[in-house]
């Protein structure tokens, strides 16, 4: 295991004296992430010559790059295995900005602290479609939505200086009830909508799921608030007003089993009992 002085003594003797100047005027202007137009005037050299530099970084891991022209610099606590203490949410910001975007589904659930887990995947988002791509044990999947559907979010602290943009609560939750396979199930949303069943605002919450428009959707929520004994009869009529007679599957990432609960015409293959035990733990 190296320590911060071994790690100093290894910068001093794999970098040069152009290499050193240029990380060390980056982390005194407390940049971890810069543009290329930043490391050029930053270092005083040209553009070839910077190119050059940040290429040269890169191979010795002492940069990643995270999009043409952007880079992270890999901090000294990272060590020999190049394991990184960067905010992974910073990162994903990093990855996707000036584009459209917002942290969604688990990791969505993670910021508002609605988990018993971390999750090593980020998901993003965006009206962008990219591949995955993995960096510094994470993997950063991202999820393209229309640019009519960027509603319900709000920008979020996730360390002393740096925002991200999320899901707000209630967005958090018709997103994970859409697609329960990117939040961990409906057992994992579950648990977290009982965590914070005390600050969940139910009207809009209800006013969001009819916004939405997706009969799955309005089933799957109705159905978690009747077990939970949440919101109240006015929430509960205005999502029965919007019912359809088919029957949806409560998680569809785990088998099609269950009995039909004709009430909200959800085929429950997580039985009542199960959710309502689940927040014991």
């Amino acid at each position: 295991m190296y320590t911060k002085d071994d790690f100093m003594n290894e910068f001093s003797k794999s970098l040069g004296d152009t290499e050193a100047r240029l990380l060390s005027s980056l982390a005194a202007q407390g940049k971890t992430v810069f543009t290329l137009p930043e490391a050029q005037e930053a270092a005083g050299v040209s553009d070839y010559a910077i190119r050059l530099i940040l290429s040269g970084l890169v191979k010795k891991k002492w940069l990643i790059r995270l999009t043409k022209g952007k880079y992270l610099i890999v901090p000294f606590e990272a060590g020999e295995e190049g394991e990184h203490t960067e905010n992974w949410f910073v990162i994903a910001r990093h990855l996707i900005e000036p584009k459209q975007y917002y942290l969604s589904h688990y990791s969505a659930l993670d910021i508002h602290e609605m988990l018993t887990q971390p999750a090593l995947t980020v998901y993003i988002s965006s009206p962008i479609r990219r591949i995955p791509k993995k960096i510094l044990g994470a993997t950063f999947r991202f999820i393209y939505t229309k640019p009519e559907d960027l509603w319900g979010l709000e920008d979020v602290w996730v360390t002393p200086s740096q925002q991200i943009k999320t899901s707000d609560l209630e967005r958090t939750i018709i997103d994970c009830l859409d697609r329960p396979a990117l939040c961990g199930g409906i057992s994992e949303l579950a648990k977290g909508i009982w965590t914070k069943r005390s600050e969940v605002d139910y009207r809009k919450l209800i006013d969001y799921a009819l916004k939405y428009g997706r009969k799955s959707v309005i089933k799957r929520l109705g159905f978690i608030l009747e077990t939970y004994s949440l919101g109240s009869i006015e929430t509960s009529s205005r999502l029965k007003k919007k019912m359809t007679s088919s029957y949806t599957l409560l998680d569809p990432s785990l088998p099609a089993s269950g009995k039909f609960k004709s009430t909200w015409k959800v085929r429950a293959n997580i039985e009542p009992d199960e959710l309502i035990e689940i927040t014991k733990t």
